[in-house]
């Protein structure tokens, strides 16, 4: 099991770093999402991320802006792709965000963790695809995929590593919720469920075939926060589920109004450096304002032109999740708690 130090190091900095900001406005990048690479080893059916490649930054330039965002305060960091295993110099890069004690998660599809597991030993926390049984997970990926993520999964947890998985939500996935939080169960991991992202830059064009109906889409929510309520493995807060009970069409994921208390924190506490070092608010979408690069101005330079983002709410579970908690929103803040914080405090800012 993971000592909770390092977890609550963040934790607190990252509470601090919120509140800093309500109080006076001082913006700082507490969390921080870097997309090491838009490649991948797999070509799931609503990725559109490996059909749009993007210049990479090397080793130097990525351990270089580590090194400065914990001068900065950052308190998490979120390593995503494409699939960041697809670079040889992940474990470095894991490595270098330990020794400044960052909060370091992995976003992956667990197919190249038998090999690679050596160099993640100091990772926090892996997030692997999981989207049910075979059938299933292989209609949503590829064919062949199930059986990678799950050799991949067992490889890490033999490790010790921990390992929680993330599930789509969509209508391919709605009847697997149940398989997916008894194997979280009989692991002893947590089970994250997300929409399926079928719009923006990181869909593809099949993205919006898979998303599903809105009332269908309505009760698995529903379903997932009976769940939680009853003890089970969820790695959603409460306060989360809720909101998205209520998001008012899910083929539209984001709101130019605040959706209940929830207003939009990135490009003020958190943001996302691309591959190619563009920094941004979120994660790129459709219409969203041109990047600063952080090879042309500084990362300084690029973070400290970021504005309020257009859309202040999203259905993006990651996104919502971190939002309520930079907005300190009690019953999240509470959540964490009781969680004992790692149920929640991961994924995306």
């Amino acid at each position: 099991m993971i000592p909770l130090g390092p977890i609550r190091r963040a934790v607190v900095k990252s509470a601090v770093g919120a509140a800093r900001f309500r109080l006076t406005g001082h913006r700082a990048p507490l969390a921080v999402t870097l997309v090491l690479t838009h490649r991948c080893d797999s070509s799931c059916a609503a990725c559109g991320v490996p059909l749009n490649p993007r210049a990479e930054l090397d080793t130097s330039e990525l351990l270089a802006l580590v090194d400065h965002l914990a001068v900065l305060g950052t308190a998490r960091v979120n390593l995503t792709g494409g699939e960041p295993l697809s670079r040889p110099d992940v474990g470095a890069i894991v490595d270098r965000c330990a020794e400044h004690g960052m909060w370091t998660v992995l976003d992956t599809n667990g197919h190249q963790l038998p090999a690679r597991i050596a160099e993640l030993r100091r990772v926090d926390r892996l997030m692997v695809g999981l989207h049910g049984p075979q059938a299933v997970h292989d209609r949503v990926t590829e064919p062949g995929g199930f059986a990678k993520a799950v050799a991949g999964i067992a490889a890490a947890r033999e490790a010790g590593l921990r390992v929680d998985t993330v599930t789509q939500v969509g209508k391919h996935t709605l009847a697997t919720l149940d398989w997916v939080l008894t194997d979280a169960e009989a692991h002893g991991s947590r089970a994250v469920f997300q929409l399926v992202q079928a719009s923006g830059a990181l869909a593809s064009k099949a993205a919006r075939r898979q998303l599903g109906d809105n009332d269908e889409l309505r009760r698995a929510w529903r379903w997932l926060l009976e769940a939680r309520l009853a003890g089970r493995p969820v790695g959603v807060s409460e306060k989360v589920l809720r909101y998205l009970c209520t998001w008012p069409d899910y083929s539209v994921p984001t709101s130019v109004l605040p959706h209940e208390d929830l207003h939009c924190m990135a490009g003020q506490v958190s943001c996302v450096v691309e591959s190619d070092g563009g920094v941004h608010s979120c994660l790129p979408r459709a219409g969203a304002p041109a990047a600063r690069n952080l090879r042309d101005d500084g990362f300084d330079v690029a973070f400290a032109s970021l504005r309020d983002e257009a859309c202040q709410s999203c259905a993006d579970t990651p996104c919502a999740e971190a939002n309520f908690l930079y907005n300190l929103n009690t019953p999240v803040v509470l959540d964490v708690a009781r969680a004992g914080v790692r149920t929640i405090f991961g994924g995306a800012p």
